[in-house]
């Protein structure tokens, strides 16, 4: 909150004092607006649910079967001889292992993911905002969502939205 409060206040100090303050003209834009509704945004989200859905399925069987596992152990561990003990305690120590390791390479791969299917988004969404910024001499572009209060200024979220849409289109 604070953080936003020192941006607001820096933005308007710039174009207060600053040298050519009759110039600077601001501009923001929804971002949620925008992007919630780009076909290619839709589609990602899309995907990466699907894969997150997948990985944590399979994640809860491999924990399901080391639970029933550990459990038939834990029944018949006083019957078996030490060898069979040892042999069936390294087992379940592996599949736990395998657990926890799916766990983080779910995460990376997740990650990996996004970057992979939003960063052509983002970047999209970049170009938009300064082609749109330049077309209307805008000198700053807020993200209304970041901005404590917005009265005035150019709203430029349609336009944002059409040109990141013949962005990706294009792409």
């Amino acid at each position: 909150m604070i953080k936003k409060i020192i941006i607001v206040i820096a933005f308007f100090g710039l174009g207060i004092f600053g040298a050519t303050a009759q110039n600077t003209k601001f501009g923001h834009v929804d971002y949620v607006k925008v992007l919630d509704s780009i076909p290619a945004k839709v589609s990602a989200d899309k995907t990466v649910q699907d894969f997150l859905e997948e990985g944590q399925r399979t994640i809860a069987e491999m924990q399901a079967n080391f639970e029933e596992e550990y459990n038939k152990y834990m029944i018949a561990q006083d019957s078996l001889s030490p060898i069979i003990r040892e042999m069936k305690e390294k087992n379940l120590m592996e599949q736990q292992q395998l657990v926890q390791y799916k766990q983080e390479s779910l995460q990376q791969d997740l990650q990996i993911l996004n970057d992979r299917l939003y960063k052509p988004i983002e970047d999209g969404l970049t170009k938009a905002i300064e082609i749109i910024a330049k077309k209307h001499k805008v000198t700053y572009v807020l993200e209304t969502n970041s901005v404590l209060y917005v009265n005035g200024g150019l709203d430029l979220t349609k336009e944002v939205k059409a040109e990141l849409i013949r962005i990706l289109s294009a792409q």
